[in-house]
């Protein structure tokens, strides 16, 4: 088992905190599948769980984003609250009968 310390750290941990109190505010809930991390890019702190629409991350700023990526071709979308996110995803899998973005249905059509 990791230890959670061992990731997250400082202000990290205090992003955790953010994420994980979003969580809650949207209704969801975290167990054994979710997973958590930080972007050694861009620094945000991220969780993710395979049964919510996308994940939710905060920036260095503090900000609260959730986060949708197509399965395709990666494209990220953001969003203020996990219900639009939710909304969104469902609208892009009603488009097609694989999980696919805006973009790649513009592609497949032309």
């Amino acid at each position: 088992m990791t230890n959670l310390f061992e990731q997250f750290h400082g202000a990290d941990l205090a992003r955790l905190t953010e994420c994980l109190t979003a969580i809650r505010k949207a209704g969801l809930s975290v167990d054994q599948d979710t997973d958590a991390g930080v972007n050694q890019y861009s620094g945000n702190v991220w969780v993710f769980n395979p049964s919510w629409a996308g994940c939710v991350y905060c920036s260095i700023g503090f900000d609260i984003r959730w986060q949708w990526t197509c399965c395709n071709c990666g494209e990220e979308y953001e969003f203020e609250t996990y219900r639009e996110m939710e909304d969104f995803a469902q609208e892009q899998n009603e488009k097609t009968d694989w999980s696919a973005c805006e973009v790649c249905f513009e592609t497949e059509a032309a």
